[in-house]
């Protein structure tokens, strides 16, 4: 699902919590997020979606790729 962009600038200082697995769904948003603003970025972290987990998508070429940061 493609999200808004979040551009609180209060929201966006705060510290991001470690990733769980129950946040897959996040990773998906954020390449859909991501692939629907190609052509103005390459990399998107999940705070700029408005949820505050430790998760980014990047852009690699041909392909997007997901990285969370988790907690084990």
């Amino acid at each position: 699902m493609v999200r808004e962009i979040m551009r609180d600038i209060f929201f966006l200082a705060q510290k991001s919590e470690p990733a769980t697995e129950a946040d897959l769904q996040v990773a998906r948003d954020l390449l859909d997020t991501l692939s629907a603003h190609a052509e103005e970025c390459v990399g998107m972290a999940a705070n700029m979606i408005g949820v505050k987990k430790r998760i980014i998508v990047v852009n690699m070429g041909l392909v997007n790729v997901a990285m969370l940061n988790l907690l084990f």
